[in-house]
């Protein structure tokens, strides 16, 4: 009985077990203890983010050449284009790279064009708007000498023509001035109806001429106005946006406040012609005055002319591929920078100090009146969106010592007994930089180890003692880091328009790695070029909103700056947890790093799908998110992570050294060149009138 009650027992045990039992668990997942399954992140290899990028040209106001039909002068080939237009680009970081050692950003991009034809009635739109929001004006100065030609006062170079020039196409007899921003933004705001996504880069190319409501016109900034000004009562020479010489033929890049971003650059071969390029010479081959031919665009009428023109046998389309390339391309929409985005890697800083020295000339104008701490902090602190900015301002006067190495930066290299460093590469600069390194390791030995200081000179000299330099972000002369920012003030720049604030924003801005949009590098060709010779039109690239520009137009950092640094952020992010993955795996504490290495893997994916969606900002912080899990775990677990420290690892800049690559002219050459801040024909450009 008690054996048939056990049975019965164990079989309702049984029954009962079955009816409850489920799927079997399925297996947890292990916590990592290596490195090994890894996808997005690559242990101590420099990776590149690959993306497609697409690029819109659409064509308002020129027609298409038909299939079978022979291209005119004023018609638009796509074949054109196809041929001249790059497939790829991949960004270098520039100065660095001369040194011997091409150094990719991490950046690459795979180009897809989409050519875009604008109808009748996006084009009555538009120009009936530009015609509604223009308003007529005088003649400029510039317009005058297109009329003129070389018929000029020989003294003062101003046109005297009594009888316009026989080898123009067209007289000048009218001047529709139109807002260069509201153009864009009219632009932006519409581009859905030539079938293009907003948001996504777009190159506008625009020919009112052969309508028959064509006015002469100019684009303008009239606002425009350097910072240190009175903004409300402003000296003319300040009033930059006022000048002939601003006149533009383009514009794009601006930022809206509390607007998705915008990516629109136009370029209209029927306004001016342009003045920063001398579009308005079409007589003189040599304008920049090294007697090299300076190729740049004439004004679209004078395509297809039978008259001693720069014009003559020339065709648009191609013309406007090269200013795609050259410009829109390799200066504004993808760029390489001339510094690193990663100021200390592989530990990158999480504040940053403004470190000002005001070298105070006796009886220059006062450092309040030409120097605004907070406003330049506010505006460089977007390019290094997850650091924490702070300022420091100290004056001392511009006398003894110092005054001496101030005016050994600016000695005539050919007056041999004014170089007061022969024996150093960096001849006239050999003692400034010393002098301020070893300012800058004094101060750094009360620093804190997470905080980079970053050091401006604003040297405001009583006198008119140097050319008219403005300013220039120096590297370390061994490796290209980025090192000191020199900014440079005299009585002549002042009533010229200029103080520092302005200046100095430009060139922390070049410290902190973005180039000028009028200089570059084309990575298929292995070419770095400037505005001169066969590549003088690409100074049309100072024509977008942009500090970092040299007409003056612009105060802050615009669209295709941003979207630039948080490219190089989002990819120095990446490969400097590479190498802190590699620091941990050698200290044999891969383990414990393992699992913060698996989230941030994760994270990096997350980024790269941001910024293969255009959102860069966002890309940018999920990499920084990534970046700090990893430096934090292999912190934490005792792994030697150290932050570039500059100017501790300098050995000298004698003469004898290998140099790197630098270029007096802006002359297109062959690899990676260092070129100057300025020459004299951009100088002459930025004092016009």
């Amino acid at each position: 009985m008690k054996k048939r009650m056990l049975a019965t027992l164990a079989l309702s045990f049984s029954l009962l077990a079955a009816c409850n039992s489920g799927p079997a668990p399925s297996p947890q997942p292990t916590t990592p203890t290596d490195f090994s399954k890894l996808k997005t992140l690559n242990p101590g290899k420099q990776d590149t983010i690959r993306t497609q990028l697409k690029v819109n040209i659409v064509f308002v106001g020129y027609r298409q050449t038909l299939p079978g039909q022979v291209a005119t002068a004023r018609q638009v080939n796509t074949a054109d284009f196809n041929e001249i237009l790059p497939k790829t680009y991949e960004s270098i970081a520039r100065i660095p790279s001369a040194y011997g050692r091409t150094e990719p950003t991490g950046n690459a991009f795979d180009y897809q064009y989409n050519y875009v034809f604008a109808d009748q009635n996006f084009e009555d739109s538009f120009f009936g708007y530009l015609k509604a929001q223009g308003k007529d004006a005088p003649l400029t100065f510039q317009q005058k000498l297109y009329n003129c030609q070389n018929d000029v006062d020989p003294e003062t170079g101003a046109p005297t023509c009594e009888t316009p020039a026989g080898n123009i196409n067209r007289v000048i007899d009218g001047n529709l001035q139109i807002d260069a921003r509201v153009t864009e933004n009219w632009l932006a705001d519409n581009v859905a109806r030539v079938g293009v996504n907003p948001g996504e880069y777009t190159i506008f190319m625009v020919n009112w001429f052969d309508r028959p409501d064509f006015k002469y016109h100019s684009y303008t900034r009239l606002d425009a106005v350097d910072s240190d000004a009175d903004q409300a009562n402003p000296a003319p020479a300040s009033v930059f946006g006022q000048r002939g010489s601003r006149r533009l033929i383009a514009w794009g890049g601006s930022v809206r406040d509390n607007a998705p971003a915008q990516r629109v650059w136009f370029y209209d071969l029927s306004a001016n012609p342009d003045p920063w390029t001398n579009a308005y010479d079409v007589t003189n081959p040599d304008v920049d005055g090294d007697r090299e031919p300076d190729y740049r665009m004439p004004p679209i009428w004078e395509y297809g002319t039978r008259k001693a023109s720069i014009g003559y046998g020339r065709k648009v389309s191609p013309d406007l591929a090269l200013v795609t390339r050259y410009a829109a391309l390799n200066l504004l929409f993808t760029p390489s920078p001339i510094y690193r985005a990663a100021l200390t890697p592989p530990q990158m800083p999480e504040e940053i100090e403004l470190n000002v020295h005001v070298e105070q000339g006796s009886g220059a104008v006062a450092q309040g009146k030409v120097y605004q701490p907070d406003l330049a902090q506010r505006r460089v602190s977007v390019l290094q969106p997850f650091a924490k900015f702070t300022s420091t301002v100290k004056e001392t006067p511009l006398s003894g010592d110092l005054s001496d190495v101030y005016q050994c930066f600016f000695a005539d290299p050919s007056i041999p007994a004014d170089i007061c460093s022969p024996d150093y590469a960096d001849a006239t600069g050999e003692r400034l930089f010393t002098f301020a390194v070893d300012e800058l390791r004094r101060e750094y030995a009360n620093t804190p180890a997470n905080k980079y200081l970053l050091p401006i000179y604003l040297f405001n000299d009583q006198a008119n003692t140097q050319p008219g330099l403005l300013g220039i972000a120096y590297d370390d002369g061994e490796t290209g880091t980025q090192s000191f920012v020199y900014s440079f003030l005299t009585p002549g720049l002042n009533a010229a328009g200029y103080g520092f604030t302005d200046t100095s924003v430009h060139e922390v801005g070049h410290h902190l790695s973005l180039s000028h949009p009028h200089d570059g590098y084309d990575s298929e060709k292995d070419i770095s070029y400037g505005p001169s010779g066969q590549f003088l039109f690409v100074n049309v690239g100072d024509e977008s909103a942009t500090i970092m520009s040299y007409n003056d137009l612009s105060r802050d950092f615009g669209q295709f700056n941003l979207d630039s640094q948080y490219r190089y952020l989002t990819a120095a992010y990446l490969n400097n947890t590479n190498a802190i993955l590699e620091l941990s795996r050698r200290s044999s504490q891969e383990g414990k790093v393992a699992v913060a290495a698996t989230a941030a893997d994760t994270l990096f994916a997350q980024a790269k799908a941001k910024y293969d969606a255009l959102a860069y900002l966002d890309a940018a912080r999920l990499a920084h998110q990534g970046y700090r899990e990893v430096l934090d775990a292999a912190k934490t677990a005792g792994v030697d992570v150290q932050a570039y420290k500059w100017y501790q690892n300098l050995n000298g800049l004698s003469a004898g050294k290998a140099k790197p690559t630098f270029s007096r002219t802006f002359q297109a050459q062959k690899g990676v060149v260092i070129f100057p801040e300025e020459n004299a024909f951009q100088r002459s450009k930025r004092l016009a009138p």
